[in-house]
């Protein structure tokens, strides 16, 4: 067979599977469903419910460090960096 007969399921993880469930609810049509792992759609400002920020952060880090042994207290000294250059406004992000 073709397939033309086949449903199609978009998949993605991070930020390809936010780009999956965009996908599935802006065209729903075009495929008939969508697999979002680990997709945080709900992380923009204003967004409802509130994405908390802290919750996630805390897990990427518990995750280092279940990984590798020190790799917590690394990827905490690097959250920090990353933060304080993004917060010096265009000329940090332009850093980044």
């Amino acid at each position: 067979g073709s397939g033309a007969a086949s449903p199609v399921i978009a998949f993605g993880g991070s930020y390809g599977g936010m780009l999956a469930a965009w996908l599935r609810q802006k065209y729903p049509g075009a495929v008939a469903g969508a697999v979002a792992a680990s997709a945080p759609v709900l992380a923009f400002p204003g967004m409802t419910p509130r994405f908390h920020t802290e919750t996630y952060w805390g897990v990427v880090t518990r995750n280092a460090a279940a990984a590798v042994p020190g790799c917590d207290v690394i990827a905490r000294r690097a959250f920090a960096a990353i933060f304080s250059t993004a917060a010096a406004g265009p000329a940090g992000l332009t850093r980044l």
